[in-house]
């Protein structure tokens, strides 16, 4: 399994995750080059993670993909080139490893075929290696392949959200060599602490079922997820955060450890308010 280290959580909480000091930072970054994980995944609107990367020792060590912002109206080179030219300044970078558009609308901008034509001629010139799309749902996954076909798609999957995780699926976009990334895989750590904020019944019933079955069989919930994640042998990579560098080491150890046919089907679902965090405070 390969990893694909998030910085969201850098200065700012971030689902159930705190914001981490420098000292753990630095101890995250080494634990993450001894295990070789080689790319970093940020955003340009994680301004203040951005910085505190910029000034790390580490950060040579990795490949960096980000994601920008939509783009609108018939000036969209500029500013993409623009976007792209002063993140590479701010981080110091002579490529971007992946580039990504991850808000939903700017897949359905009317513009977004010659959005697509410019971030190719990008690629041939090498200011980007790849590029992808980072999704929410299937219409969206639908609409980009009528598109194009990207070098990346990150899409969330966990013991909740399963929408991506049809092997079919996932072997149809491989077919297609498009690298397959999932991201949200603890449901921003929903499946891993017990307290959960959201009070609607939905929510509730599914989150006390699964609950109930982890002090059922006594087992950490971490392994409990790591043995349904490990049964997608076709994700090329999975996007993970962490607060200290012993929430790494325990993730690895897990991957490593032997499966367990532990998993049940029960918590799957489709309910958008649980699976989809951005609506949570809406709930």
């Amino acid at each position: 399994m390969r990893f694909v280290l998030g910085i969201a959580n850098f200065n700012k909480n971030y689902g159930f995750a705190n914001k981490i000091n420098s000292k753990n930072i630095n101890l995250i970054l080494k634990e993450a080059k001894k295990f070789k994980v080689k790319e970093i995944d940020t955003a340009n609107i994680y301004k203040k993670s951005n910085k505190i990367l910029s000034k790390n020792k580490y950060k040579k060590n990795f490949l960096i993909n980000t994601k920008i912002s939509i783009v609108k109206g018939n000036d969209y080179k500029k500013k993409i080139k623009n976007e792209i030219e002063a993140f590479k300044k701010n981080l110091n970078l002579k490529e971007i490893n992946t580039l990504f558009f991850h808000d939903r609308r700017q897949i359905f901008e009317k513009n977004i075929k010659n959005i697509i034509k410019y971030i190719l001629e990008l690629k041939k010139k090498k200011i980007i290696k790849k590029f992808g799309f980072s999704i929410y749902n299937k219409n969206e996954l639908k609409k980009i392949l009528s598109l194009s076909e990207p070098d990346v798609i990150q899409v969330p999957g966990n013991i909740f959200d399963q929408r991506f995780l049809n092997k079919k699926q996932i072997n149809t976009l491989k077919k297609k060599k498009i690298e397959v990334q999932i991201r949200s895989i603890f449901l921003q750590g929903a499946s891993l602490k017990r307290f959960y904020p959201l009070k609607d019944k939905k929510s509730l019933k599914i989150l006390t079922s699964y609950w109930k079955k982890i002090d059922s069989i006594n087992l950490n919930p971490l392994n409990y997820n790591v043995n349904f994640l490990k049964k997608f042998t076709s994700i090329d990579k999975f996007v993970v955060s962490f607060e200290n560098e012993n929430q790494f080491k325990d993730l690895l150890l897990c991957f490593k450890k032997k499966n367990k046919k532990l998993y049940n089907n029960g918590f799957k679902t489709n309910y958008t308010k649980l699976i989809n965090p951005y609506l949570w405070k809406k709930i």
